[in-house]
């Protein structure tokens, strides 16, 4: 029913090569997975196959930097310890993150008889942000695309460089993020959230904007 949340671990190895390239460790959560981490880097910690305890469960999403995951619920711990959290994955929409300090990206939505991806006025302006299993996106002709690698790494980059201080928005940045929250309408969930929905994957798909 809900195989459409689903994404792969290993896209977001890396962004984990990342984090550990400026010194920092990345453990990876979860309790039942599926696949094991394709990655022999000492400072990546498959925690969820090798470690895992209920405490760590709840100390370790409270104490980290920023939580970067998906739309899993372990996210939600990180969020009542007020971590900032990198949101990749993100469907439907309209469960978005909710907090300032938070950035997110969406799953793309490839419309097969059109051969394209639908826009966010588009997804906003119709029932699709509703959309909650399977079969309402394969009715629709519709197939959910989780975030490439390249995508999540961008997203990690962002969110470490806005707590160093180091990634710096500009104008046209704050034009594009403008444009997003536009088609976001008082009846929407995520309706005056002060989140952000990823720059560096907005500068990259301005399309989705049209």
């Amino acid at each position: 029913t809900h195989n459409f949340r689903d994404c792969s671990i290993n896209n977001y190895l890396k962004a984990a090569e990342y984090i550990t390239s400026k010194g920092g460790y990345v453990i990876r959560m979860g309790y039942k997975v599926q696949e094991k981490l394709n990655t022999k880097n000492p400072r990546i910690i498959d925690y969820a196959t090798k470690y895992r305890t209920d405490f760590g469960d709840i100390y370790l999403p409270a104490k980290c930097k920023f939580f970067l995951g998906s739309s899993a619920g372990l996210f939600h711990v990180a969020t009542i310890f007020n971590v900032p959290i990198a949101y990749a994955n993100v469907i439907p929409l309209k469960y978005g993150p909710l907090r300032k300090t938070d950035i997110f990206i969406p799953k793309k939505l490839w419309l097969k008889d059109e051969k394209r991806f639908l826009t966010f006025r588009e997804i906003f302006g119709s029932d699709i942000i509703n959309y909650f299993s399977v079969k309402e996106y394969e009715r629709a002709g519709i197939i959910p695309l989780e975030n490439t690698a390249e995508e999540i790494l961008d997203l990690a980059i962002e969110m470490n460089g806005v707590l160093d201080g180091t990634f710096k928005y500009t104008e046209e940045d704050k034009t594009l993020q403008k444009k997003f929250w536009s088609y976001v309408k008082p009846h929407h969930n995520i309706y005056g959230c002060p989140a952000k929905i990823g720059t560096l994957f907005l500068r990259k798909n301005r399309y989705l904007l049209e």
